[in-house]
């Protein structure tokens, strides 16, 4: 079976409650990181989905005794087999984290970092959009539509112990009552409204 999206629309329950507390956990320790980014002479940081640090952006090449050449990404990192790089190691793992908002969708049982479904070479993720300042996110699914009777075999043996599969698992997920599911267009329409608004509202004088 070839492998779709389905779309949802959510506009309160906890996945919108995680995303608002991530979100305000981001605002609080932004200033923190921004104001280190600004004192080691940086453009930007990049931070894995956990929000540990994954590396700098200098416009010029930093002080090599300190910075290691830049990763595949063009990043920088300190190192570990000089007096300050470590001092500067350990000074950016004290550093408050920022998360990514994908974090949230694992308290309705998804998780956004890992591949669930494979098709053609290609490994599909759930993903997460939307604005908790106008009350809208929105969840894309990657799906594949099964046999009742196989999944009732595959729940079946894995209570048995006998059986494990990744994909399996993600096909046994159900939406909580308050995810609305929706088509793409519905999704794609409501987001061009939203950045719309958004865009009005940065516009306001303040």
């Amino acid at each position: 079976m070839s492998i779709y999206k389905r779309y949802f629309r959510v506009t309160a329950g906890p996945l919108m409650d995680k995303v608002r507390e991530i979100n305000a956990a981001n605002d609080a320790n932004r200033k923190t990181v921004l104001a280190f980014v600004d004192e080691i002479g940086a453009k930007n940081v990049y931070t894995y989905k956990d929000g540990t640090v994954s590396g700098f952006e200098f416009d010029k090449t930093p002080d090599q005794g300190v910075w290691k050449q830049p990763n595949s990404f063009g990043n920088y990192m300190p190192r570990k087999n000089t007096a300050s790089g470590k001092v500067m190691l350990t000074r950016i793992q004290k550093l408050p984290r920022l998360l990514c908002i994908s974090n949230a969708l694992e308290v309705i049982g998804l998780h956004g970092d890992v591949p669930v479904l494979i098709g053609g070479g290609i490994g599909y993720r759930s993903t997460l959009t939307g604005s908790t300042k106008l009350g809208v996110m929105f969840v894309g699914v990657p799906w594949r539509d099964i046999d009742p009777a196989e999944l009732a075999e595959y729940q079946q043996e894995h209570a048995k112990g006998t059986w494990f599969s990744t994909e399996m698992e993600h096909l046994c997920w159900i939406p909580s009552p308050d995810m609305q599911e929706i088509k793409r267009w519905e999704m794609e329409k409501e987001i061009d409204e939203l950045n719309a608004r958004l865009r009005a509202m940065a516009e306001v004088p303040a």
